[in-house]
């Protein structure tokens, strides 16, 4: 019977590894973190992140310190755990499709230093069906290898992580064998929320259906902005209607904007999609949610190019580039995204996030707006709210049109305006 505490190596030290392994030594386990990266590992240990989150910082040198955490690149190690917990990412290339094979990778070279019995936890992301596949590859590598497995699926929000898996609104366990329930539940003791403990096709499953819920929330309510405008309703007042109606909910995705963006959603309505047309099952839903969202990135162009005539020449300044506020992450992002398209068109480029160290990225929103023409907030930062609308107007370029992708500043809509800009929000 294994003890209160359990000796965990968590494998990936990439965004999802390096939160884990800190969040699960806080909980009061002893935690290796094992990567083949030198540099990810060096600077893990003067509590330098490969990805910042809030928060983080702070809890790797807690736990570093109380003797608790650890990292290394040695994989013998795996010889001495209880539990090895595979957090390997899987990458989302440009068709938002996952790459699995870093898991399988780390899985066989994981296998000769592990002891019978071991339970292999899996948090990656990976498709519906996967613990087939994975049972498959150990047996294949280590013929008499005896082990149970779960699969917890993650459910970390990118600027929010520490909190995510901190004050979880309910963590999901899908496991094969009933007998390792409570040393796994034994892991999460302090954590107090509703655990559902479910097979592990199910836990697949419920991390796909999540993300496509809360993308078919986000393309339902496109949908309804698009005709807000046309009849002249407001989207904010119609989403905070559907918002107090109980059988919704405060928390509903129903936030009208230029698109959702960071591939994780859409990775999870491909693995739908795709798992569903090996079985020749038609999921019109998905499609049109997959459709919607990348046809949604042209209401850009579509609203400021009436009133700006020609992007050619012209200055466009992006405040916020990243995929979402709070992480200094560009991957998928929606905003660089749109910035290329300006770039095709001929338009001349700032860009400002103070999440972005590097040399071409401005953190000074007045300085990034002189002499634009144009300024398109897509990734909003809770500074935006604090600016000087009237100091910015003056920075600007006629037509002045400032572009609310998210609508983060329609109730600062009437100051705008009275600033000399011309306001151009979503749905409204």
């Amino acid at each position: 019977m294994l003890g209160t505490n359990m000796k965990i190596v968590v494998i990936g030290l990439s965004h999802l590894g390096e939160v884990y392994s800190a969040c699960l030594a806080d909980l009061g386990h002893d935690i290796v973190g094992i990567d083949e990266n030198r540099d990810v590992v060096a600077n893990l240990h003067k509590a330098i992140p490969p990805l910042a989150e809030p928060k983080l910082e702070e809890m790797l040198k807690r736990n570093m310190k109380k003797g608790r955490l650890t990292f290394t690149t040695d994989f013998t190690l795996l010889a001495g755990c209880d539990v090895i917990w595979t957090t390997v990412d899987t990458p989302i290339d440009k068709r938002n499709k996952a790459n699995t094979n870093n898991i399988f990778a780390h899985i066989k070279k994981s296998l000769p230093y592990l002891k019978n019995g071991m339970l292999f936890i899996v948090s990656s992301q990976l498709p519906v069906g996967s613990f087939t596949n994975i049972s498959t590859c150990i047996k294949a590598h280590r013929k008499d290898f005896q082990f149970d497995y779960a699969y917890v699926p993650e459910n970390l929000r990118l600027g929010e992580a520490v909190d995510s898996f901190m004050k979880p609104s309910r963590i999901v366990i899908g496991i094969d064998t009933m007998k390792r329930k409570e040393e796994i539940l034994r892991i999460f003791r302090k954590l107090k929320t509703n655990i559902l403990i479910v097979s592990v096709a199910s836990a697949e499953m419920i991390k796909h259906a999540t993300n496509a819920y809360l993308a078919t929330s986000l393309s339902f309510i496109y949908d309804i902005a698009d005709v807000c405008e046309r009849f002249g309703a407001d989207i904010s007042e119609v989403s905070r209607g559907l918002r107090a109606d109980a059988r919704i909910g405060e928390k509903a995705y129903l936030d009208a904007s230029a698109g959702f963006s960071g591939g994780h959603l859409e990775r999870d309505l491909h693995y739908l999609q795709n798992i569903a047309k090996s079985k020749k099952i038609n999921l019109p839903v998905i499609a049109s949610v997959i459709r919607k969202n990348k046809e949604r990135k042209k209401i850009v162009f579509e609203k400021i190019t009436p009133h700006l005539g020609t992007w050619k020449g012209k200055t466009v300044t992006f405040l916020g580039l990243t995929y979402k506020s709070g992480t200094p992450t560009l991957a998928h992002s929606l905003p660089m995204t749109i910035v290329k398209e300006a770039l095709a068109r001929g338009a001349k480029i700032n860009l400002c996030d103070p999440w972005v160290k590097k040399r071409d990225y401005s953190a000074d929103p007045y300085e990034a707006a002189r002499g634009s023409h144009v300024i398109i907030c897509i990734t909003p930062w809770a500074d935006l709210k604090k600016l000087d609308f009237r100091k910015i107007a003056r920075l600007m370029a006629t037509p002045k049109i400032f572009f609310d992708a998210r609508n983060y500043f329609a109730e600062a809509r009437t100051i705008i305006e009275a600033a000399g800009m011309r306001y151009i929000g979503v749905g409204r």
